[in-house]
C-alpha cells in the first residue's frame, strides 16, 4: 500500500503529558485563545482527554456517534437526470470506489468528530500503483495548525505546542470537515465547573457526611474519670455500641451539614446544559417527568435532527473532497450527477446498500 508522507506522526512525548492534571479555567481559556490563532496542538490534546474522562460527555459523544453510524449510505443521483446512462455509470463507479475503502466506517466516525472538536481530516491512501483509494486514514486534530482562524491548513508533524505554521500539504489528498462551531469549546467550561463542583461535594462529605459525635459525661466527674470516659467514647464511636455511665448524654453536631447541600442542584443544572448542547434535548438522555409522552417524542425528534445534521455535514465533505475529484478524472467534461449520501432512511436499506448499523458499536472517537 502506498502511503503519503503526511501521516508520519511523532507525538509520543505528548503521551507523558496529562492536560487534566492541575487544570484551571485560566489554562482552558489559554488553550482556546491558542486555537483562535490556529495553534491547535494543546487545545485538541485537551479536548480528547476531556471527552474520555467525563462520563456524561463521553456518553453524549458516543450517542452522537452511534446515531450517525446507524445511518446507511447510498450513492444518489439527480431526481431526473438528463442523461440516465451517465447517472447509472457514475453511480456504479462511485459505489465501487466506496466499496474499496476498507475503513469507511472509521473514517465517517472520525469526520463526525468535527462536531465536537471543530474540524477533522482523513488522508487518502492509495493502492499499489496509485490506483484507487483503499483507506481514508484519520489524522488526529492535534497535528493540524493554521495561521489565524481562516488560514490554510498545515501539518504539525510533531504536534508541537504553539505552532501556527507547519508543513504545507496538498489539499486534494484529504477529506476535510469544518464544523460551524466546536461543541467542545463550550463543553470544556462545563466540564471544569462540573469537576470543581464534584470536588467541593467530596470535601463537604468528608467533613459533614458523618455527623460529629460528642459524649456529655455525668456531673462531678474527676479528671481521672474524664480520661476513662474519653477512652470509652472513642471505643463507642469506633464500634457503634457499648456502655455509658448513668447521666451521660450524646450530642450530634451537624455543623455546616444542616439543610440541603447545593451541590446536587448545581450538578443537575450542569448535566442538563451538557445534554442539551450535545443532543438537542433533555428527555432523550435524562429521565424527567413527561418521558415517553409527546414531550419525549419532541425531544427525540430534536435529537434526530442533530444526527441528520451530522450526516449532512459528513456527506457534503465526502462529496466535495472524494466524489468530485474522482468523477472529474473518470468522466472529464461531464457534469457530476451522482454523489455519496448518508441518511437514516438508507439504514433500512435496499439490498446492495452497505448499511452501517453495525458501526455503532465502539467508544468515543
Amino acid at each position: 500500500m502506498a502511503l503519503t508522507i503526511y501521516t508520519s506522526k511523532d507525538n509520543q512525548w505528548r503521551e507523558y503529558l496529562n492536560p487534566l492534571r492541575g487544570l484551571t479555567l485560566e489554562r482552558i481559556v489559554q488553550y482556546i485563545e491558542q486555537g483562535e490563532r490556529g495553534a491547535f496542538a494543546d487545545l485538541q490534546w485537551f479536548y480528547q482527554a476531556m471527552e474520555k474522562s467525563d462520563a456524561l460527555i463521553a456518553t453524549v459523544v458516543m450517542r452522537r456517534r452511534a446515531a450517525l453510524l446507524s445511518c446507511g449510505w447510498d450513492v444518489k443521483t439527480e431526481e431526473v437526470p438528463q442523461d440516465q446512462v451517465l447517472a447509472q455509470e457514475q453511480s456504479a463507479f462511485l459505489r465501487d470506489q466506496y466499496d474499496a475503502v476498507e475503513n469507511l466506517r472509521e473514517a465517517v466516525a472520525f469526520l463526525a468528530s468535527a462536531s465536537f472538536r471543530g474540524f477533522a481530516h482523513v488522508e487518502k491512501h492509495y493502492g499499489e500503483g496509485g490506483e484507487g483509494v483503499v483507506r481514508l486514514e484519520p489524522v488526529e486534530q492535534w497535528f493540524w495548525c493554521r495561521e489565524g482562524m481562516f488560514g490554510e491548513w498545515t501539518y504539525n508533524r510533531n504536534a508541537r505546542s504553539g505552532v501556527e505554521r507547519g508543513e504545507a500539504v496538498e489539499p486534494g489528498n484529504f477529506v476535510t470537515v469544518e464544523a460551524p462551531m466546536a461543541l467542545d469549546r463550550i463543553l470544556s467550561v462545563q466540564y471544569f465547573r462540573r469537576n470543581l463542583c464534584m470536588r467541593d461535594w467530596d470535601g463537604f462529605l468528608e467533613v459533614y457526611g458523618i455527623p460529629s459525635t460528642f459524649l456529655v459525661g455525668p456531673p462531678g466527674v474527676t479528671p481521672e474519670k474524664e480520661l476513662e470516659y474519653l477512652q470509652i467514647a472513642r471505643d463507642l464511636v469506633k464500634d457503634g455500641r457499648g456502655y455509658l455511665p448513668n447521666g451521660t448524654d450524646v450530642k450530634y453536631v451537624n455543623g455546616g451539614g444542616s439543610g440541603r447541600p447545593p451541590f446536587r442542584d448545581h450538578l443537575d443544572y450542569l448535566d442538563k446544559q451538557i445534554t442539551l448542547l450535545g443532543t438537542g434535548g433533555l428527555l432523550t438522555m435524562l429521565t424527567e417527568s413527561g418521558s415517553g409522552t409527546l414531550a419525549g417524542s419532541a425531544h427525540q425528534e430534536a435529537f434526530n435532527q442533530v444526527a441528520k445534521a451530522d450526516a449532512v455535514m459528513v456527506s457534503e465533505a465526502l462529496q466535495r473532497d472524494f466524489d468530485a475529484p474522482l468523477l472529474e478524472a473518470a468522466f472529464p467534461g461531464w457534469p457530476a450527477v451522482a454523489s455519496f449520501e448518508l441518511s437514516m432512511e438508507a439504514a433500512g436499506g435496499m439490498a446492495g446498500v452497505a448499511a452501517m448499523a453495525g458501526m455503532a458499536a465502539g467508544g468515543a472517537v
